[in-house]
């Protein structure tokens, strides 16, 4: 990359270099990320695993406390709200603090969350716990594990993205089983406990993502006539940081004088201003910059609707089985075969999508397609032996959209753009679940059946899918027109 500007009195050529010596700023593509790779998975397991199976503990709360069903969904809704709104702040935090020490913090409010959680009195009172503090942990450890596994990864970034988040399909496989165990066993406040103890583990899992950076570390060298000034300021904002480092030559009667100089000093000496306001440095770590881009706005609008209904089969499919007549331990089974059939299709997915040939937009659109078509005829599947290949589906559907989305946010808008991307998208996620689960049990409550809540939910998910359709066009032309500025 050369930058040059000449006058009366000098030239200046700026050139950007590798620094091929330090292995350890380069993404290894195997090795320690294979290790960090499956800490993310056994993270991700733990915490997902355990939300996906609230649908169990809150039917159980909903008997115990004799609240509607209406009512004990806002408790799931407000923990999925907070978690996808907290996105963008995991995103900065994570940006300032490291992956690391995010995702230790996240897994001390789950752990807080769940254990105060025991000693809750009524509906109420979980909305404090569950809703706020677990939500926030749900946030603080999964967002910095999704972004943060493909940084130590290159070729291999979608499949290593597909095993890490199919710990939340094996999560739910596993711990199906284990809450109803629990729920029979120790009842609600004993379930919570133990439940604490276990996520407490994601602190020691997160402690094993050791900061590394993606791309090898880049040395300027600036050569000038007369004095140490800097280029010119729309670089120095959009690609270097502040603690980059530059090389700088004076030349001084003919000798070269070398000195080392952050972009800041840089700045500093040829003049600009910088801000001091720490406020407006915090801000600028969100990057709020993206919602110009068109390719962005579509996507989150699809995350939008596709939210709104996403979750609607993890809450009430297990309800509506004992509905139909179908034994708790029987209807706990559909969510573990959601389960292990979505952690199957991740792996599945994530191998796909590194594929040249393999367009990862359609594998998000194919996927939403169908995940929306399914449960929208979820009523239909009138006995067990149906509702498990209904599950089976569901899983292999819906793992499609877990995988694609990290990697559609780096092809079409660059990997450097990834982890703000994906906290602003979680936002218009947080948003639409906010509404969609307490929205399904209001039907449920009118109509005294879920089949209302499946269409709904399904109609939803197919809206996201048709939106996602021309996305491929939008993003050609936006890029078409970025290349000519």
């Amino acid at each position: 990359m050369a930058c040059r500007k000449e006058t009366n009195s000098d030239r200046r050529q700026v050139e950007q270099k590798n620094d091929g010596g330090n292995s350890s700023d380069v993404a290894p593509d195997g090795g320690y990320g294979w290790i960090v790779t499956a800490a993310s998975f056994l993270c991700i397991l733990i915490s997902d695993g355990i939300l996906y199976c609230f649908g169990l503990i809150l039917s159980e709360a909903e008997r115990i406390f004799n609240e509607p069903v209406a009512k004990v969904a806002w408790v799931f809704s407000i923990i999925n709200a907070i978690s996808y709104l907290s996105g963008p702040i995991a995103s900065a935090l994570s940006n300032r603090f490291g992956f690391r020490a995010v995702i230790i913090t996240g897994s001390v409010f789950g752990f807080l969350g769940l254990a105060t959680s025991s000693l809750a009195q009524s509906i109420d009172s979980l909305f404090l716990t569950l809703g706020l503090l677990y939500g926030i942990a749900t946030c603080l450890v999964f967002t910095p594990i999704i972004v943060g596994v493909g940084l130590y990864f290159d070729k291999r970034r979608a499949l290593a993205t597909g095993i890490a988040v199919c710990g939340s399909g094996a999560g739910t496989f596993i711990f199906a089983p284990v809450v109803n165990w629990l729920l029979e066993t120790y009842a609600i406040r004993g379930t919570f406990l133990i439940l604490s103890g276990i996520y407490l583990n994601c602190a020691i899992l997160g402690s094993l993502m050791i900061p590394l950076k993606p791309q090898r570390s880049k040395r300027i060298e600036l050569v000038t006539q007369d004095s140490a000034e800097m280029v010119t300021k729309p670089l120095i904002m959009e690609q270097f940081q502040w603690n980059t480092k530059f090389e700088l030559k004076t030349l001084d009667q003919g000798n070269s004088i070398k000195s080392s100089y952050s972009i800041k000093q840089c700045v500093e000496r040829s003049g600009l201003k910088l801000a001091e306001n720490s406020l407006w440095n915090f801000v600028q770590l969100f990057k709020f910059s993206l919602f110009r881009s068109p390719t962005f706005v579509v996507i989150c609008f699809s995350s939008f609707f596709q939210s709104f209904g996403w979750l609607v089969p993890f809450m009430y499919l297990a309800a509506h089985a004992v509905s139909m007549g179908i034994s708790k331990e029987e209807a706990s089974f559909l969510l573990s075969v959601v389960g292990i059939c979505s952690m199957i299709g991740r792996i599945i997915n994530g191998w796909l999508s590194d594929h040249p040939k393999v367009s990862v937009l359609l594998l998000n659109n194919i996927g939403l397609s169908i995940s929306g078509l399914l449960i929208i005829f979820c009523p239909f599947f009138v006995s067990y032996h149906l509702l498990v290949i209904f599950s089976i589906i569901l899983g292999l559907a819906t793992s499609c959209t877990a995988v694609t989305r990290p990697i559609l946010l780096g092809e079409m808008l660059g990997m450097e753009n990834v982890n703000n991307a994906y906290g602003f998208m979680l936002v218009f996620y947080g948003i639409a679940t906010l509404f969609g689960t307490p929205v399904a049990g209001l039907l449920y409550d009118s109509l005294g059946d879920y089949h209302g809540a499946f269409y709904l939910a399904g109609s939803s998910v197919l809206l996201s899918a048709l939106i996602c359709y021309p996305l491929g066009t939008i993003n050609r032309r936006e890029k078409k027109l970025n290349s000519r500025k």
